[in-house]
């Protein structure tokens, strides 16, 4: 599961200064953009221009300059160890977590036929053109090579049909669910695994009148109805013992059925809530526990669980890393790619209160996570992240970074 933006318009080791007779005339870095105006997501980009923009003109100059800020921001945002942008309140991340995600795009990637191409609705690009993406972004990360990612890489712009030459994002993260081993009064809601056959096709509310009970199937109980839906909803919860235990609850599989928004269905039924956010909704649930079965179980869907042990896994088979993980159509932004993506700063009330770039990886997948523009960020687990989460709602700046064919000498990587 996006408001004011910035475009990026240099990227240097330390801050590129130009004059004001010459940034009039700058056009954004070496940007990659459809010439015709995006349809509806069914036919996106169905013409492309050239693969990169002019040259810039001017002669810019350079000055290292040290990070600052008028903004607040958290401890995790370390410019000190980052690339800066032009304006000193925007950097792009770099972090642990960020030769981490391009390590693990890199596993991903060998593990994939080199020649197939990928992403063939829009990206339309190599697996084999990916990783030399990927390598080449580890050695800039790591100061092997010289040169600045501008000089290294296109950037190919990510475009909603809904938002002007911007993505759509949203967030997603792994709600935190109080659990028990065995029933009792207050911990009587099953948590199901999938089971065999014509019983995994059940409707939700068939389950929900136990349909699947005494069949050995429960992984835990649970006293948290609308906790549980929303796990649902994200694939993905984190199950905590009274021992202070936590294991997680993947993603097992789900009945077949197509999700439908039960916001919508509360608003045809005409349920008047202050907004129809995950919060709101979640309140309203618990505070109206007779009729919390009939909303959920409108929502035809039901997603089963297991049981284990770290994160949870990604589409690519990965474990997220919170911050960067994200979730695309690959019918559009192939896994495996890196994204250059403009993210707001939110703190733990949901607030934004500046935006930074990063490095985000396409890892994951999901079922409403349809068209090309569509960027869906994971940021964790629990209330905190759920409140980023929330606050990430909206369209902003995103590319699908690419190897430059004249960089190292490499062919035209659009054509591999």
């Amino acid at each position: 599961m996006f408001r004011h933006y910035f475009v990026a318009t240099a990227l240097i080791l330390g801050s590129l200064v130009l004059p004001q007779s010459v940034m009039a005339n700058v056009p954004a870095w070496e940007s990659w953009r459809p010439v015709y105006t995006p349809q509806p997501y069914a036919q996106p980009y169905q013409q492309q221009r050239r693969e990169y923009a002019p040259p810039r003109q001017g002669n810019p100059v350079y000055r290292q300059t040290a990070y600052g800020s008028a903004l607040p921001f958290d401890d995790s945002l370390e410019c000190g160890y980052a690339q800066a942008l032009q304006l000193p309140d925007q950097c792009i991340r770099k972090n642990a977590y960020t030769r981490e995600g391009l390590q693990t795009q890199a596993s991903y990637l060998k593990r994939v036929p080199a020649a197939q191409k990928v992403g063939v609705g829009w990206g339309n690009i190599s697996n084999a053109a990916l990783l030399e993406t990927v390598h080449e972004l580890l050695n800039w990360h790591d100061g092997i090579a010289p040169g600045t990612l501008q000089q290294r890489f296109s950037l190919r712009e990510i475009s909603s049909w809904r938002g002007d030459a911007k993505a759509e994002y949203t967030g997603y993260f792994t709600p935190l669910l109080e659990v028990r081993t065995h029933p009792n009064s207050e911990y009587r809601i099953p948590i199901y695994r999938k089971p065999n056959g014509q019983l995994a096709q059940l409707s939700h509310a068939d389950i929900a009148r136990r349909a699947l009970g005494g069949k050995g199937l429960e992984v835990a109980w649970t006293n948290d109805l609308a906790n549980l839906f929303f796990a649902q909803v994200q694939g993905s919860g984190i199950a905590r013992f009274p021992d202070g235990k936590e294991m997680m609850l993947e993603y097992a599989g789900d009945n077949g059925r197509t999700f439908s928004s039960i916001a919508a269905y509360m608003k045809q039924r005409g349920i008047k809530l202050r907004n129809y956010g995950n919060e709101a909704i979640r309140d309203w649930l618990r505070a109206n526990p007779q009729r919390a079965g009939e909303i959920i179980t409108s929502n035809p869907r039901y997603v089963f669980f297991k049981l284990t042990a770290g994160l949870p896994t990604t589409a690519s088979g990965t474990r997220v890393i919170p911050g960067h993980t994200v979730a695309v159509d690959r019918n559009y932004i192939p896994l495996g790619a890196v994204l250059l993506a403009e993210v707001p700063r939110i703190d733990a009330n949901g607030r934004e209160i500046g935006r930074d770039w990063r490095l985000l990886f396409a890892q994951d997948q999901g079922g409403n996570i349809k068209g090309a523009g569509r960027l869906d960020l994971y940021t964790g687990f629990g209330r905190q992240a759920e409140n980023i989460a929330h606050g990430i709602t909206g369209f902003r700046k995103a590319y699908m970074l690419v190897r430059k064919p004249a960089y190292g000498g490499n062919t035209n990587m659009a054509e591999r």
